[in-house]
């Protein structure tokens, strides 16, 4: 990752989803040392800045919101550095993608108030998490997770590199065990034609663990549990969520934004979720 992504970056609307936002990532900002981002983006046709000549300055109501934002991170982590501020673009991703050059991650709530809502369920949502050149972290779950369970999905087809990296370095900076899934369906006809479901899975269970074995020869400090179930894998996520106080999935790869197996946990996990892109 580029040394320029310093920073946390956080969306807010000053909903109570974005405050639920702001504390994860302040807590994140706290863990890794950086500092904590605060965006409140207001739509227009035009991309303008804020220190922009042509603009007239802040409303009263987006100074309220980011002061709001400000003083709930600080007073969750005192000692981080936090920056406020308030971008016009076409849409919430697209001003949240102006800052991703300087971003180590994007956090978002599951609702909000307007553009918000459009960025979780919505068209710009999907591109943010599938486009976002770093993770972007969906925080959904209780307030205050307490398992200390870090939980993967890996799909044995995919480089497991994004997902593990973060899912590993995650898992150590909280001090908690690393759950590494792999969920698969049999084909109709494989049951039908009696394939060993068992040797099968004592298949998939070998290929997952050489998958895990670089990082846990490099992080040997970190406890991991492998798991290999049969089962839809958007159903057997959101399951490992629930116990779980994150969630790491890929965003599918380069030439699709958004896999549907990322979406549909985005949708349904029980934990905040954090979908990383290809390495490159």
């Amino acid at each position: 990752m580029s040394e320029r992504r310093t920073a946390i970056l956080v969306g807010t609307d000053g909903s109570a989803r974005s405050e639920r936002a702001i504390a994860w990532a302040a807590d994140e900002a706290a863990r890794s040392g950086r500092e904590l981002r605060i965006l409140h983006v207001l739509k227009t046709r035009h991309r303008l800045f804020a220190e922009s000549a042509t603009y007239d300055g802040p409303s009263r109501e987006s100074q309220k919101i980011l002061e709001d934002g400000r003083d709930a991170a600080s007073r969750r982590q005192p000692g981080i550095k936090v920056e406020t501020m308030i971008v016009h673009d076409r849409s919430v991703a697209d001003g949240l993608r102006q800052y991703a050059d300087e971003a180590a991650m994007a956090v978002i709530g599951d609702r909000g108030l307007g553009g918000f809502a459009d960025l979780l369920l919505g068209s710009t949502g999907l591109h943010l998490a599938g486009r976002f050149p770093g993770p972007v972290v969906v925080v959904r779950g209780p307030a205050e997770p307490t398992a200390g369970e870090v939980a993967a999905g890996l799909d044995l087809l995919e480089d497991p590199a994004p997902v593990l990296d973060h899912a590993f370095a995650a898992a150590a900076a909280r001090g908690a065990r690393l759950r590494v899934l792999h969920a698969w369906r049999p084909a109709v006809l494989a049951i039908e034609a009696g394939v060993d479901l068992r040797a099968a899975t004592d298949t998939f269970r070998g290929h997952l663990a050489a998958a895990v074995a670089p990082w846990r020869e490099r992080l040997p400090g970190v406890e991991v549990v492998e798991d290999v179930v049969i089962g839809h894998p958007v159903e057997m996520l959101a399951s490992a969520s629930g116990n779980a106080e994150l969630l790491v999935v890929g965003s599918r790869g380069r030439a699709l934004p958004l896999g549907s197996v990322s979406h549909g946990v985005i949708h349904h996990a029980r934990c905040p979720v954090a979908v990383v892109r290809p390495h490159g």
